[in-house]
């Protein structure tokens, strides 16, 4: 059972992997990526249906279009396998905590109803990550349409969960839910706080810094777009997981910052988009942090 879910999530992200570039592709245009069917770029042949299977009808296609032969852009295929990777891994990392098989076991509840819930969430949050890192690295800006709404999204149903564990303590599963940290057994070092707590100091550590950075540098470093996807980061992890991204996003974006100048693709003055960083930052921090933690714990203590 668990290699088949594990394998639907990765289909399932490699559609909505699908969907992300139909998006990002129509965002500027003003067309609803809902409606109408998908079409060539070039000659806006409409696509039979196999010729949008995720992934494979690329290689299928050999990469270029089955009428004009023009190429198909490589970031169909890269953001559609991303996508079922990081979805596939989701999945992987959630299966791995005490709570998860907790959940599909016993009889209903609405305890077990809203975990779920928020485990369906972090697919969203994935979502919504790889289509502003795509839009920033394509067009060097944020985008704000999708998030938002994200934003208001995510911080309405923290509080709700929160005040709804707070108020029910015998919802012994929510609550280990909410204490549940990416940084495993390691926790203790950044400080024991409640969940509102946590959730004020992800904020405040994450949005309050790229914030700080925007206004002192006047946008030439990191824009305010930037400090907005900081304070949505900063929601969705709460502390001391966002103080971990924060620090691993500026480590990406140097080691990249360098090898980009090294390459003569960048100068000292160029400006990189930082969504993707941060971005990658949280979801490693997500899916690895226990292991990063340890990992360089033991390099301390060698």
């Amino acid at each position: 059972m668990g290699a088949f879910l594990f394998a639907v999530s990765f289909i399932f992200g490699t559609i909505i992997g699908s969907f992300i570039n139909v998006l990002v592709d129509r965002i500027d245009t003003k067309e609803s990526p809902f409606r109408g069917r998908s079409f060539c770029p070039y000659c806006h042949k409409t696509l039979a249906w196999w010729e949008m299977v995720p992934v494979l009808s690329y290689f299928f296609l050999k990469g270029r279009c089955s009428l004009c032969k023009k190429k198909i852009p490589r970031q169909y295929p890269v953001v559609e396998f991303v996508s079922g990777l990081i979805f596939a891994l989701l999945f992987w990392r959630f299966s791995n905590f005490d709570f998860f098989n907790l959940i599909f076991s016993g009889v209903f509840s609405w305890e077990k109803v809203l975990i779920f819930f928020d485990l369906i969430l972090w697919f969203y949050w994935a979502s919504v990550l790889i289509a502003i890192s795509v839009y920033d690295f394509k067009k060097y800006l944020i985008l704000n349409q999708v998030l938002l709404p994200a934003i208001v999204i995510s911080f309405f149903w923290k509080i709700f969960l929160g005040i709804v564990a707070k108020f029910n303590p015998s919802f012994f599963l929510l609550n280990s839910f909410l204490r549940t940290n990416f940084l495993g057994d390691k926790n203790y070092l950044f400080g024991n706080y409640s969940f509102f707590i946590s959730l004020a100091l992800g904020i405040i550590s994450f949005g309050g810094t790229i914030s700080l950075i925007s206004w002192l540098t006047k946008e030439k470093a990191m824009g305010w777009g930037d400090a907005l996807l900081a304070f949505f980061l900063g929601i969705i992890l709460g502390w001391p997981n966002s103080l971990l991204a924060l620090i691993f996003s500026f480590l990406i974006g140097g080691v990249v910052s360098f090898f980009a100048i090294i390459a003569r693709k960048k100068t000292m003055k160029s400006y990189l988009p930082f969504a993707p960083f941060l971005s990658i930052a949280s979801l490693t921090i997500v899916l690895f942090g226990d292991i990063i933690i340890k990992g360089y714990l033991s390099i301390l203590l060698i």
